[in-house]
């Protein structure tokens, strides 16, 4: 059956191209409304392609993040609550379908938490590049740059298995922190010593996208032009001093959430669309792409039917923050450690709990969440409550596959501001 399914995909199975970037918040793109030209190239790509306004993440965390979109499971049925925990192997990844399909399957991966060995989100892929074990200096770098995934990409698809349908995935990571200005690619036309602490962080944030907008756009050009689908998406969003925050992880206000999300292929009629969208969404969307249905028990929507989504769409999304702990028992205690804060989100409102402390705010006329509602509207509090609680009730936390964390990982994890 695997042999003829494959068959049929080699003859006329699109491609499909997944390109995400770390720690990209939708509002510091231009086609998401930021006055300062950060991309460029996406915004032309993103007016030629249906953009998703309303699509946030499952889990603020790279790990946890990129588990919901490829196994469309929410990160506490998984287990993969933080950085530094696998997969567990009854949830079937969208590479392992598309590898059964008859797809090439292949993957550059450029974030240390994004480790076959830590992930477990290698598994279904031919090709899963995610060397970056190289010291200089005696430095370990956690992070593979820009213009390096754009160069191993090129190669993978420069030697290409012509006959099957190509799978990929290319993760682009350079707007993680520690930001860096690039000369050629300063959106503030400012030199940062003139500039505020502050404002010095958000403009080299905005030159790491500028820097990795261009490696996109050649990227892109290096793409199929037929019979391709093209999905972009961030895997979560950063507080650069909102609420008195700096990065991700420990915070789920809508800079930390709020993602892009962008299609472009044939029978995708450009344009916006406002339907609820969700991380776990991505898995069930990119196998409707190849005319797969989902695998059973995939929790997500195919948002290529919006008129499956409902408008008043509940979304319950949760953080438990940073990474597993170095020491062995303590990781094993916090298996059924609950969320540090949990939010609910129904039309434009949008309640944020971590412990008795509740915020409530109407994220349509308050996108930045300063006016907290939550004394104004009791009846409204309960009601959302009772649905996080609900929701938690019926989605119960596993057990962890915790990954077996050596010296090199510990001192990236530390690196990249996961180590609790």
């Amino acid at each position: 059956m695997i042999a003829l399914v494959a068959l049929m995909a080699s003859a006329a199975s699109p491609d499909i191209f997944l390109i995400s970037v770390d720690t990209l918040r939708a509002d510091h793109l231009g086609c998401y409304g930021y006055e300062l030209p950060t991309s460029p190239n996406l915004d032309r790509f993103a007016a030629e392609s249906l953009l998703f306004e309303d699509f946030i993440c499952e889990v603020p965390l790279t790990g946890p993040s990129f588990s919901a979109m490829m196994t469309s499971h929410y990160p506490r049925t998984t287990g993969a609550t933080k950085n530094g925990i696998r997969i567990p192997d009854w949830a079937p990844t969208v590479a392992e379908n598309l590898k059964d399909a008859g797809y090439e399957t292949v993957c550059v991966q450029s974030n240390w938490t994004l480790k076959s060995k830590l992930s477990g989100l290698d598994r279904g892929f031919d090709i899963y590049d995610d060397d970056m074990d190289s010291k200089r200096w005696g430095v370990l770098k956690p992070e593979r740059l820009g213009d390096d995934v754009l160069e191993r990409s090129l190669k993978l698809l420069e030697d290409r298995d012509t006959a099957k349908p190509m799978f990929a995935w290319f993760h682009f990571s350079d707007p993680h922190a520690p930001y860096k200005m690039h000369k050629k690619h300063n959106p503030w036309g400012k030199r940062t010593s003139s500039l505020s602490e502050v404002d010095s962080v958000r403009a080299r944030y905005d030159s790491e996208i500028a820097f990795t907008d261009l490696q996109i756009s050649r990227l892109l050009e290096a793409l199929p032009k037929e019979n391709a689908y093209i999905v972009f998406v961030g895997d979560h969003g950063e507080s650069l001093y909102e609420h008195e925050y700096l990065g991700h992880g420990r915070r789920i206000y809508q800079t930390g959430l709020h993602v892009p999300f962008i299609v472009h292929g044939p029978n995708i009629e450009p344009g916006r669309t406002d339907v609820p969208a969700r991380g776990i969404d991505i898995g069930v969307t990119l196998l409707s792409l190849a005319g797969i249905d989902p695998m059973k028990g995939m929790l997500g929507l195919n948002l290529l039917k919006p008129e499956s989504i409902p408008g008043d769409r509940v979304r319950i999304v949760e953080t438990y923050g940073g990474a597993v702990p170095q020491i062995a028992g303590l990781r094993g205690m916090l298996e059924d450690k609950p969320p540090m804060r949990q939010s609910a989100i129904r039309d434009e409102w949008k309640l944020i709990q971590l412990g008795p402390r509740v915020e409530l705010y109407n994220v349509s006329v308050d996108p930045e969440e300063l006016d907290n509602q939550a004394k104004e509207k009791p009846d409204l509090v309960a009601e959302l409550t009772e649905l996080v609680d609900d929701w938690s009730d019926q989605y119960k936390l596993s057990e962890a596959e915790e990954a077996a964390l050596n010296e090199d990982d510990m001192e990236a994890l530390e690196s990249l501001g996961y180590l609790d």
